[in-house]
């Protein structure tokens, strides 16, 4: 069936490099997935006009409309009510059934808070995700690994090249986002895969 997906992440780049070819593999499904950038990284010289964004996620196949801007301050989110109430708004407007966002294990304050504001807004959403990314602790812990392809990875690899700001600060390491879909590959039957930790999963009576 037809899905709506969520991708939340804090600053632009953080669903690419969190999930850039899972992203890819639900669009190519026909998957609607919708995009939600919680601040405007400008603590992180991220372009005011979000330029390397936009063309980033045009690169995945996102659409323009399905992109949201939260336009909360960097480096100061915090998980309270406002934080919460602005990710349940967006859940109910766009009927989502699967969220992606940050592990709350990760080094960055932001991607803590953002974990924990999203945890309390999809408490009632089926399927919960959370991504690592480069500030991730050695506690990221996945339980479902996603399969990319060649295309997949290609895309994602493709997409964060626009993130120029960001390669140049070291802040985005293409050959460890190469590297790490081959490891996190192991163990399933793909060449490259996608890891995620379980948030909640909720499983209907019928279905076990």
């Amino acid at each position: 069936y037809i899905m709506n997906v969520l991708v939340i992440g804090c600053h632009p780049d953080d669903v690419e490099l969190g999930c850039g070819g899972t992203i890819v593999k639900h669009l190519d499904k026909g998957d609607e997935v919708y995009i939600l950038v919680m601040t405007n990284g400008d603590k992180g010289n991220h372009h005011p006009e979000f330029n390397e964004c936009f063309e980033s996620l045009e690169i995945l196949g996102v659409k323009k409309s399905n992109i949201i801007f939260g336009n909360f301050p960097d480096a100061q989110l915090t998980d309270g009510y406002d934080t919460v109430n602005f990710i349940d708004r967006c859940i109910e407007s766009y009927k989502i059934n699967r969220i992606y966002t940050h592990h709350f294990e990760d080094r960055h304050q932001d991607h803590r808070n953002c974990s924990r504001a999203v945890s309390s807004a999809a408490r009632d959403i089926p399927e919960l995700f959370l991504f690592e990314g480069p500030s991730t602790t050695v506690y990221f812990d996945p339980h479902v690994f996603i399969e990319i392809n060649d295309h997949h990875l290609r895309k994602k690899i493709e997409a964060l090249r626009c993130y120029k700001s960001q390669i140049q600060k070291g802040v985005i390491d293409l050959d460890w986002v190469q590297s790490n879909a081959k490891v996190k590959s192991l163990g399933t039957k793909g060449k490259y895969a996608e890891a995620f930790a379980i948030n909640h999963l909720h499983i209907g009576g019928n279905n076990v």
